[in-house]
């Protein structure tokens, strides 16, 4: 694992130019429309974000075309742009999809530049990756494979991909799912793209270049590719030319693995299943409280307070779904960890340095809720009206799939020794953490 300390950077804030770069920074934000403090509602409102802090702009690479990555405050978050500068009149070599407009004019003593976001353009990409791996790359075999309100994903040369972090950690600092993800790599789980080095400028994580699977498929394609043709031959799932029963059984034996190698890398405390109940029922109560009012809920949470089982709690993964995984010739792999590197949800134990540990069947239970998810997105997508009753075709789906994925996870050799001996038990504390996922609606159609 290499780290870019060779990348020496330059302060690009002067007192002539902090009031451009943040109004480049303004630009960006409000055309992209992503980091309100809700969220982002991704309509590109000019104005919806909010006032822009600078926190920092550093040089990484002088001249034109040139790069500066500049970390700003907007709207309750710290965000990460790196911007390309190019003099009036060069060629721009725009990737698909991309937004070709410049964000506004910069001037530095190498005099004016049109600004453009980086991530738009394959040449300023190749010199970003040249400046930060010593790696070079064709312009033309560039392209970005994922964009999220997080990072910026791109494939070079179907050879390495350079993920660019867009959402950072309050203050600065490492990224805990980056945190998460290299400690896997370090106890051996090879269910991660293998890392080649680590962007950062001081101790803030602003990136991070792997090794590129071809060919691999996100587990929500997949998903949604066996529903399609599930809901067009109708009959049994099993009968379907895309069974996903097969995969959902790899799946769960790798999720389990990555449970297994989380608990070696930062170890394990005691978990409190009364408290996690708790803190499930407060979380529902909160969001959607009408869930808690059928007496199979209310008789399933009494029962798990009761049970005094004992199960371990472990960093997790903290927002697991179909969107954060994806199917390779070498089996499943994790692509994405929450950037924040904690639980998207109220029930977990936090140790006393603020980390926060869980039951691993939280994670199971976010899988769980992200098969229910996207059966209905399919029925949606190919039955608006309902006129066809598709969905007891998807429940079906959804039963065979959830039955495979829990028993590849539990027939995990090792697994045992973090979840409650009691199969019941373990099947109702995940349909617990699996009731606050429904509540929150957080598991998001990547």
């Amino acid at each position: 694992m290499s780290t870019p300390d060779e990348l020496v950077t330059t302060d690009a804030i002067t007192p002539g130019n902090v009031e451009s770069i943040t109004t480049l920074i303004g630009a960006y934000v409000d055309r992209q429309g992503r980091w309100n403090d809700d969220g982002g509602d991704g309509d590109g409102a000019a104005g919806s974000t909010g006032p822009v802090s600078l926190r920092s702009a550093s040089v990484v690479r002088h001249g034109r075309p040139g790069l500066l990555s500049v970390v700003a405050g907007v709207g309750g978050n710290d965000i990460h742009v790196v911007v390309g500068l190019r003099a009036p009149g060069e060629e721009v070599v725009f990737l698909a999809d991309a937004d070709e407009s410049p964000l506004g004019i910069f001037e530095d003593e190498e005099g004016l530049a049109l600004a453009y976001d980086a991530t738009a353009d394959a040449e300023f990409m190749v010199l970003l990756l040249d400046a930060v791996t010593g790696e070079q790359a064709d312009p033309d075999r560039v392209r970005r494979v994922a964009v999220t309100r997080d990072a910026v994903a791109l494939s070079f040369d179907d050879r390495l991909a350079f993920t660019v972090f867009q959402l950072l950690p309050e203050g600065g600092g490492p990224n805990p799912g980056l945190e998460l993800f290299l400690a896997l790599d370090r106890v051996g789980f090879n269910h991660v793209l293998a890392p080649i080095t680590r962007w950062r400028i001081d101790s803030t994580d602003l990136g991070i270049v792997q090794e590129y699977q071809v060919g691999a498929a996100g587990g929500w394609v997949l998903a949604l590719t066996s529903l399609r043709d599930l809901y067009a031959s109708g009959g049994a799932p099993e009968q379907a030319g895309g069974d996903f029963a097969a995969e959902a059984r790899h799946l769960g034996t790798m999720t389990a693995r990555m449970h297994l190698g989380l608990d070696e890398a930062f170890g394990r405390k005691a978990g409190d299943v009364s408290a996690w109940v708790d803190a499930v029922e407060s979380s529902v109560q909160g969001a959607d409280p009408g869930l808690l009012v059928d007496e199979g809920v209310a008789t399933m949470l009494s029962d798990l307070r009761a049970s005094g089982s004992r199960c371990a709690a472990i960093r997790t993964h903290g927002d697991f779904h179909l969107g954060r995984v994806a199917r390779t010739d070498q089996g499943w792999f994790v692509v994405d960890f929450s950037p924040g590197g904690v639980p998207a949800f109220g029930a977990g134990a936090v140790s006393e340095d603020g980390v926060a540990y869980r039951s691993p069947l939280a994670d199971v239970a976010d899988m769980l809720w992200s098969f229910h998810h996207v059966a209905n997105v399919a029925v949606t997508e190919r039955d608006p009206s309902g006129r066809l009753g598709l969905e007891s075709l998807a429940q079906a789906w959804e039963v065979r799939n959830r039955r495979a994925f829990l028993a590849g996870y539990l027939h995990t050799p090792g697994i045992g020794g973090l979840v409650p001996p009691v199969r019941d038990t373990v099947r109702k504390l995940a349909s617990a953490f699996e009731l606050e996922r429904s509540a929150t609606k957080l598991a998001a159609e990547p």
